[in-house]
């Protein structure tokens, strides 16, 4: 088997040469058989009209009737298994059509000599057996093509039969088999090339079906991931969407109720744990918040809805969130906002508002909290600050990516580490142009601009 494979690499680059010329050959077969019927059917009149022998004809005649018919039996049966062949199969095939070709052309050539001239002189049929010969060259030409050896140790003997006889007649036969044989030369380059060109046009169609097979099995592998993409997708939204109703809801009844345990005058020991108990809800439930916001901003899904917000009702909903946060740590709060109608989308930037202010309370330890809106010419300007611990300017730029947080010595590390990379995303969302300057001990300050849709 190895053997085989070896020999079909040297001769043929790969099987599928050698499968394809196999077929090309046989593909042939049927036509060469009428041809030659109808060749010699056309032949015989010229040859009876120059006496030559019924013995003699048939001598030639009847033994390419019965090679040309073998070569169609067994081409035949070869086309109805030829895909299914082993590479053994292939060469034995291959050599089988070789050696018919071979005996075949042999057979044409000897005409010159079987049929024979009436007179040493006379060199009507010599003349005709070698126009005889040449035409069937064209036809050889044509069958063989796909296989240069076949043709190189065929051709050579079915001309040289002609040329030996024309150079042992001697005189101007010796220019006509020398002609021959500079004919069968020209003939060898011009198969050489179609056969090279064969070869290659099969391997860049084989090359090409093998990388189309190649793609369409990549298509096939990125529509598999695709579909099951979009089922752990659905299956992430519909879990999302479930602890979106399934888990805020709990947390924030369980905040009413550490609330209301707060405001019954419960012992002083338990004021502490009740206390640790609404500072981990209230970070749990920041975040789940942080992570929703993530999971619309990085999926895409979130749409903006631009409307008109009035100041004064936005401003009661900030303070109604912030003020207690900011006296639970002894921190004054100042909250300012010009009473205007704004144009932006009221979710998003109340998120922005909430993820500001909450980051400004939680590292600020004394002081004060602050945010402002202020009115001026066609926009609102808004500030918000605090003059809490301040960030480095090295880490600037680093506190906008996400789950980032920064190590503080005084304080442990808390929230998630994507409020600020949520205020980014809404800024450029909402094209806030948000500004942030901060120095370390000092406090940091936040500020972007609103558009003003009318006056209240």
């Amino acid at each position: 088997m190895r053997d085989s494979e070896a020999l079909i690499a040297y001769y043929w680059a790969k099987p599928i040469v050698l499968r394809e010329s196999i077929r090309a050959r046989i593909s042939a077969a049927p036509l060469s058989i009428l041809n030659t019927v109808i060749t010699i059917l056309l032949y015989l009149p010229f040859l009876l009209q120059y006496n030559v022998s019924h013995f003699r004809i048939a001598l030639w005649a009847v033994p390419i009737f019965l090679l040309i018919a073998a070569r169609a039996v067994f081409s035949s049966s070869i086309s109805i298994r030829l895909d299914d062949f082993s590479n053994l199969e292939m060469l034995r095939a291959d050599q089988i059509l070789r050696l018919s070709s071979i005996i075949n052309q042999t057979t044409v050539g000897m005409g010159i000599w079987i049929i024979g001239s009436p007179a040493k002189d006379d060199l009507v049929l010599p003349i005709f057996m070698t126009m005889v010969v040449v035409s069937w060259s064209i036809g050889v030409i044509t069958n063989l093509f796909s296989d240069f050896r076949s043709f190189v140790l065929s051709m050579p003997l079915m001309i040289a039969t002609n040329a030996a006889f024309w150079i042992a007649h001697g005189g101007v036969g010796i220019s006509i088999g020398l002609s021959l044989l500079l004919t069968i030369s020209l003939m060898m380059m011009l198969v050489r090339r179609g056969s090279t060109n064969f070869r290659e046009s099969i391997l860049m169609r084989f090359e090409k079906d093998q990388l189309l097979k190649r793609v369409e099995e990549e298509h096939l592998k990125t529509e598999q991931a695709l579909r099951e993409a979009q089922r752990a997708s659905y299956a992430k939204d519909y879990f999302m969407a479930a602890a979106k109703h399934d888990v805020k809801q709990p947390l924030h009844a369980l905040a009413l109720l550490t609330e209301t345990l707060l405001m019954s005058d419960p012992p002083d020991s338990h004021i502490p744990l009740l206390k640790q108990q609404r500072a981990s809800i209230a970070q749990m439930s920041d975040h789940f918040d942080a992570l929703m916001d993530m999971r619309s901003f990085l999926s895409g899904k979130f749409e903006l809805h631009v409307g008109k917000i009035r100041l004064s009702d936005f401003r009661t909903r900030i303070d109604s969130e912030i003020a207690p946060a900011c006296a639970r740590k002894g921190l004054n709060w100042r909250l300012d906002m010009d009473d205007a109608l704004v144009s932006s989308d009221e979710e998003l930037l109340l998120r922005l508002f909430r993820n500001l202010l909450t980051n400004a309370v939680r590292y600020t330890d004394q002081g004060e909290v602050r945010c402002s809106a202020k009115a001026d010419g066609n926009i609102i300007k808004v500030l918000i600050s605090d003059t809490g611990i301040g960030i480095a300017p090295e880490y600037q730029e680093l506190v906008f990516e996400d789950f980032v947080r920064l190590k503080i010595e005084s304080m442990e590390p808390t929230g998630s580490g994507l409020g600020l990379s949520i205020v980014k995303k809404i800024s450029q969302a909402l094209q806030l142009d948000l500004q942030m300057s901060s120095s370390t001990g000092r406090g940091t300050q936040f500020s972007f601009w609103l558009s003003i849709a009318g006056k209240s």
